[in-house]
């Protein structure tokens, strides 16, 4: 009767609580051979009402007969086979530093009949009660397959969102859970799936590999070798392969991995660390065109930043919809089960498109997501788009033209409008940089028209019709964390890193090079907005500690809080959005600062190991600029009873990467940031802390009044920040009685007025 339950669970296995983001199994095919490799390479721990740990990693064979065997490694390199009935052998148990187990290669006339599966659990019985195990090899599926309706194709680069490099036991292995989803999703028989995986440094992920997912089974059918999945040749290949050996009348393309809008798309881990350039990703799409000679259906980027005007423009060569977020994905990204077992025969791009939209944001409510971070997807009908374009044309030849005339008036009111538009990524507001001679400056390209379009005599109407367009052509959702009307799609104004232009219609190099002329204007201007210190009242008076400006020379204003070393300033939080220009002045403007948040922030990783840190205020949150395992990322911390860290986005070789979780085993380094006497910024760095157990990731912080000093600082038009220190020396916060003018009228000692 055990024998038959047994055989039952192995038969009704559900993928949902497989093990592919645990053990990492290589399936290897060479010509008539193939062969096997096997890694525990990440340790089962369930957190649940008690800690679950599973350590051994059992293997079994079901033959054409029923009969269950039990596989085990020799020492020699050779394998025991137990029959069911005896004592079950362990084929591998969980060690940090286990190697892979072998085995092959064999015949595949050998395996026919045979079924293949592995599991993992402290016992069989423990293995059976959790239904912790998934069959992994059950022969191989004639090919090429009938027509059917739908054949999505999933280009998966695993990078580090499988395995970090240099720790290949380390990482989520996000693209093993969507793999999963696939499985569970994989119940209609009207599609085909086929996926491409590799560009990782986990076992079985360094080589490219393409496969078949059909019924909750997943067939792995060639092994490429060492390819570099950020090559367009790379990419174009699977595409054909998939045409020739599943043809259908509706063709999904998804890349999965990182993205950067501009920047490309999947960043290879396993080689050199290369991403596909947005020049080569249209290279690629003009290959996978003349091959089909139709669009494909849609094009789906389950990567970050993808949802941008440029991305659009070259995805329009292959697709008639496209489907992408402008703004970071979390780890999890979209959800593949929804996706896959909704698809209708009967739908056409758009409505594959809605339903990865639909599923995304569902997705990211039930993994806890939601509410963390601005969360937003928009789908394309990119049929559409060349009426965008063309109207796109005729306003950046506008843009270009006022803009080379050079007056005063052009370049304020753009000022004023730029700095109103919200940026892609959100995180990239944890960094205290100037926009300067950055390489991608995202902004959102529905709120720029919004707000410049009105303003300008000369294009008006074109912007009012591109916004016009953009509504018809988008179809977005987002949560609250994103502000409204924004969120559908971005645009690239950086003017240092424009090699994408070559691809790119007329339309935006010319304002391209508007953007160049806007630039001169701001580099040649050198006004600084005027500033007095006083009291609230406007007199002159013994403790000046209000900071008084004309609103009409101000874009944005930002609060430093800190502590007092004598002429310098620690910061340890910083407001960056204290005051932002929305509008002209309809009568002054008083805003104070809360000296309670003039503290000392320490980083710990548990009670002993802390390092000072510098904050930023976003939204609800707090986040940092650090290093983690040496490469730079933003660090965000959410707060319950004490502030805990609650996500981290790193970036490799300039490429954000997903927003998710911090492993043990993580190297952090903080930094602190400090205002001189000559008004400079300087950064500091502390030392490294690494991270044992991710809860234990939180702020200390020690708030001594007789220290605490706030800065503002603030900047016009072209961008250049100044510095006045407003209080210092315990003068931040109102007492109880105090007579003070701020602390009695607004309920703040200091802080600044905005003259209108």
């Amino acid at each position: 009767m055990r024998q038959f339950i047994f055989l039952l669970i192995f038969a009704f296995s559900s993928q949902a609580l497989a093990l592919y983001d645990f053990a990492a199994i290589n399936i290897t095919p060479q010509g008539e051979q193939i062969s096997f490799c096997f890694e525990y390479d990440s340790q089962k721990i369930v957190f649940a009402d008690e800690i679950y740990f599973a350590n051994n990693f059992y293997m079994a064979a079901v033959t054409q007969q029923a009969e269950i065997l039990f596989l085990k490694p020799t020492p020699e390199g050779g394998l025991t086979i137990t029959p069911w009935g005896h004592e079950v052998p362990i084929f591998s148990q969980w060690r940090e530093y286990n190697e892979p187990i072998c085995l092959g290669p064999f015949f595949k006339s050998a395996l026919e009949g045979l079924q293949l599966y592995a599991g993992i659990g402290n016992s069989l019985d423990d293995l059976i009660q959790r239904n912790s195990l998934i069959k992994f090899f059950d022969g191989f599926p004639a090919l090429p397959k009938p027509e059917k309706a739908w054949t999505v194709m999933v280009y998966m680069v695993g990078s580090d969102l499988e395995a970090i490099p240099g720790r290949r036991k380390a990482g989520k292995r996000w693209a093993s859970k969507d793999i999963l989803e696939m499985l569970e999703g994989s119940v209609n028989e009207s599609t085909n799936i086929v996926i491409t995986t590799g560009g990782s440094t986990r076992n079985g992920w360094s080589t490219v590999k393409r496969a078949l997912i059909e019924n909750g089974q997943q067939y792995v059918l060639e092994d490429l070798g060492a390819k570099n999945m950020a090559s367009p040749q790379t990419l174009s290949d699977f595409v054909t392969w998939s045409k020739t050996h599943f043809p259908a009348q509706h063709y999904a393309l998804i890349l999965w991995n990182h993205g950067g809008g501009t920047q490309g798309y999947g960043f290879d881990t396993s080689g050199n660390g290369e991403i596909m350039n947005l020049n080569q990703l249209h290279q690629a799409y003009q290959t996978i065109r003349e091959q089909f000679k139709k669009p494909l259906d849609i094009v789906v980027y389950d990567a970050c930043l993808m949802a941008s005007i440029e991305v659009a423009e070259i995805t329009a060569t292959v697709a008639n919809v496209m489907a992408g977020s402008a703004e970071l994905e979390p780890g999890h990204g979209i959800d593949y089960a929804h996706l896959l077992s909704g698809i209708s025969p009967a739908d056409n791009g758009l409505a594959f498109g809605s339903l990865v939209k639909t599923g995304y944001i569902e997705h990211t409510k039930d993994q806890g997501t939601f509410n963390k971070s601005q969360i937003t997807y928009s789908v394309f009908d990119l049929t559409q788009l060349n009426s965008f374009t063309e109207t796109f044309k005729l306003f950046a030849i506008e843009f270009k033209k006022l803009l080379e005339n050079g007056t005063f008036s052009s370049y304020e009111t753009l000022s004023r409008g730029i700095i109103r538009a919200p940026g892609y990524p959100r995180q990239e507001s944890g960094r205290l940089r100037s926009l300067a001679g950055s390489p991608h400056i995202r902004v959102d390209l529905y709120n720029l028209l919004q707000t410049v379009g009105p303003d300008f005599n000369e294009f008006s109407q074109y912007a009012s019709d591109l916004l016009r367009s953009l509504d018809q052509m988008i179809d977005y959702e987002a949560n609250d964390k994103v502000l409204p009307e924004a969120g559908r799609v971005s645009l690239d104004i950086n003017i240092s890193n424009t090699e994408h232009l070559s691809v790119l219609p007329e339309a935006y190099t010319l304002l391209n090079e508007g953007l160049v002329y806007y630039d001169q204007r701001r580099q040649d201007d050198p006004s600084t907005p005027e500033s007095s210190l006083t009291c609230l009242t406007g007199f002159i008076c013994a403790e000046a500690q209000w900071l008084e400006l004309s609103g009409r020379n101000i874009l944005g204003i930002e609060a430093y809080f800190g502590q007092s070393a004598g002429e310098i300033l620690d910061i340890y939080r910083i407001d960056k959005s204290f005051y932002q220009y929305s509008g002209e002045l309809t009568e002054d403007l008083k805003l104070g600062v809360d000296g309670h948040k003039a503290c000392q922030y320490q980083l710990c990783v548990n009670e002993r190991d802390c390092e000072n840190i510098t904050l930023i205020e976003q939204d609800d949150q707090l986040v940092a600029e650090v290093e983690v395992d040496e490469t730079p990322a933003v660090l965000s911390f959410c707060q319950t009873d004490i502030w805990t860290a609650c996500g981290v986005v790193r970036q490799n070789e300039g490429v954000w990467g997903r927003d998710e979780d911090m492993y043990p085993g993580d190297s952090v380094v903080a930094s602190t940031w400090h205002l001189l006497k000559n008004g400079e910024l300087e950064q500091r760095q502390g030392n490294a802390l690494v991270v044992e157990e991710t809860g234990l990731v939180t702020l200390k912080t020690n708030c001594e009044p007789v220290k605490g000093a706030v800065s503002a600082g603030f900047f016009g038009l072209n961008g250049e920040r100044q510095f006045e220190r407003l209080c210092d020396k315990g003068d931040c916060i109102c007492q109880a009685d105090d007579s003070d003018e701020g602390c009695q009228e607004l309920g703040f000692k200091a802080g600044v007025l905005l003259e209108y």
